[in-house]
């Protein structure tokens, strides 16, 4: 029996549409947290903290939807690397997810203690191997994977506060995924 796969490469450019939005929607509501709504740095102290905890989902669903439907528009010509990054990449988001829900349920954002770095890092490899595979394969703009790599690592779940981000730089993250799903049709419609 035949696995089906993540998706048709001509509805691959609705899951990135998809994708785009959803993470579009987590960095603009992480902008306001930014620049307008103060948060607490472990124990949970009000509705803001739990706000910006559950903002991680649409964050973390939109970087996998958009990593399946490139995925699925290379219709395999980005090979076994491919899928190990989509796989790799995959595994992280739900770590995250994880972490991110025990964060909600035990009103803290260090519930499981390593779990939520040790998944950044792995949708940072993930993406890498991602990356490298869709420049090999030819079939999307050459920038699409390393621009969504950075910009993942800028401006993604360690880029707010953290060490390479900076104030809204899910704003950057925001752009470039506009820019992926505005890109994606023509590339389908080229390739098929």
């Amino acid at each position: 029996m035949n696995a089906l796969p993540v998706a048709a490469p001509r509805t691959a450019p609705r899951v990135v549409t998809i994708g785009a939005a959803l993470l579009c929607f987590a960095c603009v509501v992480l902008a306001v947290f930014d620049f307008f709504v103060p948060t607490s740095n472990d124990a949970f102290t009000s509705t803001a903290d739990y706000l910006y905890t559950l903002d991680g989902l649409p964050l973390m669903a939109g970087l996998l939807l958009i990593v399946a439907g490139l995925h699925s528009a290379q219709d395999g010509r980005d090979g076994r690397l491919g899928r190990i990054g989509l796989l790799v990449t995959a595994v992280g988001t739900v770590a995250v997810v994880v972490c991110l829900l025990a964060s909600f349920v035990t009103r803290s954002e260090n519930s499981l203690g390593p779990v939520y770095v040790l998944g950044t890092f792995t949708t940072f490899l993930g993406l890498i191997l991602f990356a490298i595979a869709s420049v090999r394969a030819h079939v999307l703009p050459w920038w699409a994977g390393p621009t969504l790599t950075v910009a993942w690592i800028v401006g993604g779940p360690v880029g707010d506060n953290g060490p390479l981000g900076f104030k809204a730089s899910g704003l950057l993250l925001a752009a470039v995924a506009i820019a992926i799903a505005t890109v994606t049709p023509r590339t389908v419609t080229a390739g098929h």
